[in-house]
């Protein structure tokens, strides 16, 4: 092999090896399931969270691909149709969001079911034996007596359902419930079903206080507690506590760690928090509910800019908006009634599915 030959072999072994060494360092292609929601107003593209929220992904990629069977309000036979073309955005506030996904255009109609929130990283267990707590009191309202008092136009035909439902009116809270069974609810409505309800995975509560949800924990158990159980708080607790009070906000908490709470208060505990699959942000597709594990067909994109977190844990988080972002703020600005409601409508044209590999 001549000199020039050795030269051209040397340059094209390493130019190979060059090549294969950029390839192994490139990301590896991923799949991304998307909607293309293509509006009267342009089209709003958005990936959704197949892994994270994978019923509540599965349930709107069904009812806008018509594979998900449905029912028409007053209607007994289940469809398997597009749900959401033709749908209008029924709702929409400047600076917070536009909703859509209701069959009726007013806020009230759904899928003919309903499930539940995937807010939270956790399992389901039974739902049974005492109610124990107004949230859990709410749980069991929204399961069995709800769908009881919505069939009957809420007019319950049994007196003991109407008068818990006018003492809950009357109290504004489940509380009416708290002390009776789940298994008592049920009979009263004749309901055998099976309920269950959604448990949390709890984490270790530690380090420094960066959000709304850290803050009120620590504020709840540390300083609140402290400040009933002593006639005299501490110094620091007291001034952290009038400092809250008078901003009425955690925002003072934020920045301090969790030891350092516990330190001023003398208060040792392990705390623990939820994990959250994800916030209510700007940009983001959520369900639209009327209470837990309420979800049917409605959603809404946020189109607030520092999103929404009083919100968070209790809307599933199921997408964010990649491309199209200027067609929601578009539609959240359009003129309105005094019930939020576009004055001409906006509609949902079609709403496509596609894995895409990026």
């Amino acid at each position: 092999m001549n000199g020039y030959r050795l030269l051209a072999h040397i340059l094209m072994g390493s130019l190979a090896v060059a090549f294969l060494a950029s390839c192994s360092k490139r990301e590896p292609k991923v799949e991304e399931l998307r909607a293309y929601m293509e509006t009267s107003m342009g089209t709003i593209v958005i990936k959704l969270f197949e892994d994270a929220t994978p019923k509540t992904v599965e349930n709107f990629v069904g009812l806008a691909q018509g594979t998900k069977p449905w029912k028409a309000k007053g209607e007994a036979e289940e469809k398997l149709e597009t749900f959401f073309d033709g749908l209008t955005f029924h709702r929409v506030i400047d600076d917070f969001m536009i909703q859509g996904g209701c069959p009726l255009g007013n806020g009230t109609g759904g899928p003919g079911y309903q499930f539940a929130d995937e807010c939270y990283e956790g399992e389901l267990v039974p739902l049974e034996g005492a109610i124990e707590n107004p949230e859990m009191g709410m749980l069991v309202f929204s399961k069995v007596l709800r769908p009881h008092l919505q069939s009957h136009n809420w007019e319950s035909p049994i007196e003991e359902v109407t008068n818990l439902f006018m003492e809950m009116n009357r109290t504004r809270s489940a509380e009416p419930l708290v002390g009776k069974t789940v298994e008592e609810i049920q009979s009263l409505v004749g309901s055998t079903e099976k309920l269950t309800r959604f448990q949390p995975t709890m984490h270790p509560l530690t380090g420094e206080i960066k959000d709304d949800q850290t803050a009120s924990i620590a504020f709840q158990q540390l300083i609140r507690r402290h400040i009933s159980e002593n006639e005299t708080p501490a110094e620091e607790v007291d001034e952290l506590f009038k400092q809250i009070q008078a901003a009425q906000s955690l925002d003072s908490l934020k920045g301090k760690t969790i030891e350092e709470i516990k330190s001023i208060t003398g208060i040792d505990e392990d705390l623990e928090q939820p994990k959250l699959l994800g916030k209510v942000e700007y940009g983001t597709l959520c369900m639209a509910n009327s209470g837990p594990d309420t979800n049917g067909s409605q959603f809404f994109i946020v189109t607030k800019k520092d999103g929404c977190p009083w919100l968070n844990g209790k809307h599933t988080v199921f997408g964010e908006v990649i491309e199209g972002m200027e067609v929601a703020e578009a539609i959240q600005k359009v003129d309105k009634d005094a019930s939020d409601k576009p004055t001409e409508p906006v509609t949902i044209v079609k709403i496509e599915i596609k894995r895409e590999i990026i």
